[in-house]
């Protein structure tokens, strides 16, 4: 890291869409803005805006799946090329919420809940059938009651696998 760089915590090499307001509201300075390596902290913007040194903005970032994020910052620097402006944005204040989405989107959870869940459903049916079943052979008369069940219950079985793959068949 070089001795200007200040820069500390994950970032989001990437673009993502921006709109760009004054902070205190208003008409939007630049409502197709793109910004470049986002962090927590700060991002930098390309942008058509006349965009100057200390300015604060207020910002709404576009985040995969719809989602947005908003916030207010201060103009770091600024560099102007001949097609667009380019500024560094340091994140001054962001509601909790969105920060939370932003910090999820540059550090992704690589735990997948959703497997876990279905699993921890599987292994509860598992448990309950294995406890029925434990039940069944200690008791004579469900043990009896079963018994007699037993070939109905095979019979409903097959039959709803037949049903299924019958559903599951493309038609021609």
């Amino acid at each position: 890291m070089s001795e200007g760089e200040r820069r500390e915590g994950a970032r989001l090499i990437t673009e993502l869409s921006i709109v760009l307001r004054p902070s205190k509201g208003g008409e939007p300075l630049d409502d197709r803005a793109t910004a470049h390596d986002v962090s927590v902290n700060g991002f930098k913007v390309e942008t058509q805006a006349q965009l100057t040194d200390n300015m604060m903005l207020a910002f709404t970032f576009e985040l995969p799946r719809g989602e947005t994020a908003t916030g207010k910052g201060r103009v770091a620097w600024t560099n102007r090329e001949s097609f667009a402006s380019w500024a560094g944005v340091e994140i001054v204040s962001m509601p909790w919420g969105d920060k939370r989405r932003l910090k999820k989107l540059l550090n992704p959870d690589s735990t997948d809940w959703e497997r876990i869940a279905n699993l921890c459903v599987k292994l509860a049916m598992i448990v309950t059938v294995l406890a029925a079943g434990h039940r069944v052979l200690l008791s004579p008369h469900l043990r009896d009651l079963f018994a007699k069940l037993a070939p109905k219950m095979i019979a409903l079985l097959v039959m709803g696998w037949a049903l299924v793959n019958l559903l599951k068949r493309p038609r021609r």
